[in-house]
Formats: structure tokens, sequence, C-alpha cells
């Protein structure tokens, strides 16, 4: 075993680790545990808040109000210690349970924290193997029975950001929005939504940024009213005068993602945009800014997304078939609460009420018969008067003429 003590400054994984530490009596947690193994195949959701690591035998970490342990195989455990971000190591040999247990009763947690979740995919790390085998490795100790869901817990330590993870974010959407600019300026008549992809995949590889989903459909690109709409690869409509472009893109940079939808008007000469593509944009501007002025501290999702929904149906436009936004930091859907009706596919995610330090996106939709999908995706945190806008928020319809 080896006992930690750093003068180094702290990085944003101890950080994160400090929040953690914060938040569990408010979520009366004694302890959470994290256990993990061949993390490289199958990922902990949690882990790249800390470290970038794998781990190939079963190993442990608990993180009380006061202290912070691991529990990692001997070959495992060079790197950990070389990060210094647990006050203590325990390596073994055969097997972790006897530290385990040891650890357990030490600290004499009455609620332990594990990582399942029905609702969050995010919150759900703890595979059925390995929460099978913390039951058997606790059958006969007064632990086996404090063994509860830390979803609540991690719904808030993941999403409240701090300032150095909307940095990060902030870093991302501005990023972005330059890409944006730069592969507008591409577009020509006969152009297809696969070869404007492709600009943004050359605007993502120039800047050694990953994209902030798998880049197959990311982005995602709608040209004209008869594209497919969805998490769909880009296809083969053309730039044609009249024509409506969307796209749909993010990157990661240091770890955390942007996520922005944008449309243009492809004007036909001089001809005047159409008052249906036109009034839709307004309706969508409007959606945002309503939405925007909703959220607040306090507000369950479900709220902040009817204000939206209902302004566009009192509107005359259809219901769109998703929800509002939700969360985004080191994932581009950031787990947690949603802003989203109350409907099946979302479980509980609509009824978490909203915290100061959330960053969420904003993104109404208007697939408009005949022109093609007309939505926004914003950017913004949760300040205690409502949102500030990370990302530029264009209010006014962009008006393309191209050659």
């Amino acid at each position: 075993m080896s006992t930690v003590t750093s003068s180094r400054a702290p990085t944003l994984g101890a950080r994160k680790l400090s929040q953690a530490q914060r938040l569990l009596r408010r979520h009366e947690l004694d302890l959470w545990l994290i256990a993990v193994r061949e993390s490289c195949d199958r990922p902990e959701p949690v882990l790249p808040f800390f470290f970038d690591l794998n781990f190939t035998w079963t190993s442990l970490f608990l993180v009380s109000p006061r202290r912070t342990s691991a529990i990692v195989a001997t070959f495992d455990a060079p790197d950990l210690e070389r990060l210094e971000l647990f006050d203590e190591v325990i390596t073994y040999k055969e097997g972790p349970i006897e530290a385990l247990r040891t650890l357990l009763g030490a600290r004499a947690p009455k609620r332990i924290g594990i990582d399942v979740s029905m609702h969050d995919a995010l919150a759900d790390g703890l595979t059925a193997g390995l929460r099978e085998w913390l039951d058997e490795s606790l059958d006969g100790t007064p632990h086996a029975d404090r063994l509860v869901s830390a979803e609540s817990f991690l719904a808030e330590w993941r999403s409240v950001k701090l300032p150095e993870e909307l940095d990060r974010i902030d870093r991302a959407v501005q990023e972005t929005e330059e890409m944006f600019d730069r592969v507008r300026d591409t577009f020509r008549l006969g152009m297809t939504a696969r070869q404007i992809a492709s600009a943004f995949h050359e605007e993502a590889d120039r800047a050694g940024a990953p994209t902030a989903w798998p880049r197959g459909h990311c982005p995602t690109v709608t040209v004209g009213g008869s594209a497919p709409v969805g998490h769909v690869r880009p296809g083969d409509d053309a730039i044609a005068p009249g024509c409506v472009v969307h796209a749909d893109f993010g990157i990661v940079r240091n770890g955390y993602r942007s996520d922005l939808q944008r449309v243009w008007y492809v004007a036909d000469g001089d001809a005047d945009v159409p008052d249906p593509v036109r009034a839709a944009y307004a309706a969508v501007v409007q959606a945002i800014e309503r939405s925007a002025s909703a959220l607040r501290p306090g507000a369950a999702g479900w709220e902040v997304d009817a204000v939206a929904r209902e302004h566009l149906v009192s509107a005359g436009y259809p219901e769109y078939a998703h929800a509002l936004g939700h969360h985004l930091g080191r994932a581009v859907h950031d787990g947690g609460g949603t802003l989203g009706p109350r409907w099946e596919r979302y479980g509980d995610t609509p009824y978490q009420k909203v915290l100061e330090g959330q960053v969420y996106t904003l993104e109404p939709s208007i697939m408009l018969e005949g022109h093609g999908l007309i939505s926004l995706e914003e950017d913004v945190v949760v300040e205690a008067t409502g949102a500030r806008f990370l990302s530029r928020f264009p209010k006014d319809l962009p008006v393309l003429r191209l050659a």
C-alpha cells in the first residue's frame, strides 16, 4: 500500500474528485464505490474525469467525504500511483476482496453509492457481472445491504461544471462556430450533403479535434425537403436554388464537446426568401429565446421543453419528435436530466431539476414541407437568472446567393 502526499497543483481530475467528496452528503451517501475490469474494452463513463488510464483486473475506487482510496492489482498500480490522485493506493496479488472488506469495515458507511441507473446511461457504468461479484464479495458483512444507486449524485456531479470545464466547452464551441463559417464559405450549387460533411471533416482534422459523436453522421447534413432527417449519414442531395441547407456538428477539445446546428437558405437569384421559410426560422428563434429565459435553477426539464414545444405548436407547426435539449460536457449527451417531454423513452430524466452551472443544448426544430429542416442548436450555461449563450445564436436567417 502507498499513501500519497502531494505538493503538485491540483489537476482537473483532482478538482472533480474534490467536487465529488463535497456532494456526497447532499445525496445522503457516505461512500461512492466504483468498480471496473478490462476497462479498455468495457469503459466506465466516470473514469475519464480523473485520468486517461485503463485497468485490466478488477479495480475499486472508494470516495468518501474525507478520504479517497484505490484498490488495484499490482501490475495496474504504477501509473495510478504516479498521478498522486488518491490518498492511498492499495495493491493486491491474488484478489481484492479482503482489502475491500477491510476498508469498508474501517469506514463503516451506511449508504454506499454504486454506478447503476435505469434511465441515465452515463450513471450505469457497473456491469451486471461486477454487481453480482460485489454482492457475493460482501455477503455476510453489514455492507451487503447498503449498496444503493448513485444516480442522483452522479447527475449533479457530472452536469454541474467547474470553471475549467466551462472554459473547455466554451473553447470547443468557439472553434466550432469558426468551422461552420469556413465550411459555409465553400458552399456552391451542386455540392452534395456528403461533400459538405467532408468539408467539416477536413476542418476537424486540420484542428486535430475529433468529432463530437461518431464521424459517420457527424456532421449530419440535410439538403432540401426530401433528405432523411435524424442520426443519419449524409447522402447525395445537392444544393440547388431555393433549398434549405442544415448541418449538425461538434468537436472535442481537451476532452469536452460542442454541439451546434446551423441552417441557411440558398436564394434563387435575386428572389426573396419564401414567407414560410422566414416565418419558420423566426418561430425557432422565438422558441429558443423563450426556453432560454425559462431555463433557471429549480425548473424541471419538462417545463422548459414545454415552453418551446407549446410555442411552436400554437404557431401551427407540428410537434417536434425529440427533446428540446440535453446536457453537454465530456459526452455530447452528458447524462443526468433532459429538457424533454414526459415520454416513456426519457424515463424520469425530464423531471430532474435544472441546476446552476449546467450546460445544455437548446434545439427545437420544424420540418417544413417542401423546404426541409429548420432547426438551430445553441449551447448555453445555466446561471442564476437564466441561460447565458456560449454560442452565437444567429437570430436572422442566413441567406446565401451561390454561383
